[in-house]
C-alpha cells in the first residue's frame, strides 16, 4: 500500500546557492549525493514526520538528456516540480492502480551515491499523464534511514517539523481529488497520503499542474507565516502551529 507522502521534489539551478539560500530560511540541509544515472545531484531536509524535501540540480545544465521523471523541461525555471509516495510493496500497488485503470510506468530500479560512498536503492514508478497531478512512487530497496536522514538532523531552526498540506494545482480540481483517493485508498472527503492532507485546487493561467504550495506545521512557540519565495527558489512555503493554542 501507499503508505505516506515520501518527500517533495524543487529543482533548483544551483545546488550550493539553493542549499545556503534554504538554511538562511532555517532549514536543516543535508548533502544527499548523485544519481545512479548520473544526471542530477541532490540535498535533503529531512523532517521529524519522516518527509522530506529534494533539492535537486542537473550536473550538466547544457546536457539535452532527461532523467527518468522528466524534470529537465521545467528548466531553466526552479521551484516545485513533483512529489512521491512511498509505498511497502511497489509490484503490488501498480497492479492494483492498473486494475483501477490507471496507465502506469514501472516499477524500475533506481539509486544514489551518497557523499560517503555508500549506495542506496530503490524501485520507483510514475503515472502515464500530461500532468503532475499525481505524484510518482517509490519503494526502498535498502534501509530508508540511508536514503533519508533521521535524529538531529530532522531539527531546524525554524522550527519545521512536517508537511502538513500540499495544494495541487489541477485542470479539473474534482476529477483530481477522485484519482487521487482512489491511488491513496481514502473517501475523497479524507483526502490525505499519511498525515499530509492533500488539496487538488483548479489551476489558474499564471500556474502549471502539479504541486504549487506548501504548509509546514512547526511547534506553536515558533515562528508562523509565509517564507521568502525568493530563498525558497520560487517555493510558496507557510509555517504553521502544529495545534491552535
Amino acid at each position: 500500500m501507499l503508505t505516506r507522502l515520501d518527500h517533495l521534489v524543487i529543482l533548483v539551478q544551483d545546488l550550493d546557492r539553493a542549499t545556503e539560500d534554504y538554511e538562511r530560511l532555517g532549514f536543516r540541509v543535508i548533502p544527499g549525493g548523485e544519481h545512479a544515472d548520473g544526471l542530477t545531484r541532490n540535498a535533503l531536509v529531512p523532517f521529524g514526520d519522516g518527509t522530506y524535501l529534494e533539492l535537486v540540480a542537473f550536473i550538466d545544465p547544457e546536457d539535452d538528456q532527461d532523467n527518468v521523471w522528466g524534470w529537465r523541461e521545467f528548466l531553466p525555471h526552479e521551484g516545485l516540480i513533483d512529489y512521491c509516495a512511498a509505498s511497502d510493496g511497489l509490484p503490488e500497488d501498480v497492479r492494483r492502480l492498473r486494475d483501477l485503470g490507471f496507465e502506469v510506468d514501472g516499477p524500475h530500479e533506481g539509486g544514489r551515491r551518497l557523499p560517503d560512498g555508500r549506495k542506496i536503492l530503490w524501485r520507483s514508478a510514475s503515472f502515464a499523464q500530461g500532468e503532475r497531478v499525481l505524484p510518482f512512487m517509490i519503494e526502498d530497496l535498502t534501509p530508508r534511514e540511508t536514503r533519508v536522514p533521521t535524529g538531529p538532523d530532522t531539527s531546524h531552526p525554524n522550527g519545521a517539523t512536517g508537511i502538513r498540506r500540499l495544494e495541487i494545482a489541477a485542470s479539473d480540481a474534482q476529477e483530481a481529488t477522485k484519482n487521487l483517493a482512489a491511488l491513496a485508498a481514502v473517501e475523497p472527503e479524507h483526502l490525505k497520503l499519511g498525515a499530509c492532507e492533500l488539496f487538488p485546487v483548479d489551476m489558474c493561467t499564471e500556474q502549471g499542474p502539479g504541486p504549487v504550495a506548501v504548509e509546514l506545521s512547526t511547534a506553536p512557540s515558533e515562528n508562523i507565516g509565509a517564507l521568502d519565495r525568493s530563498l525558497a527558489h520560487g517555493v510558496r512555503f507557510t509555517l504553521s502551529p502544529e495545534a491552535d493554542s
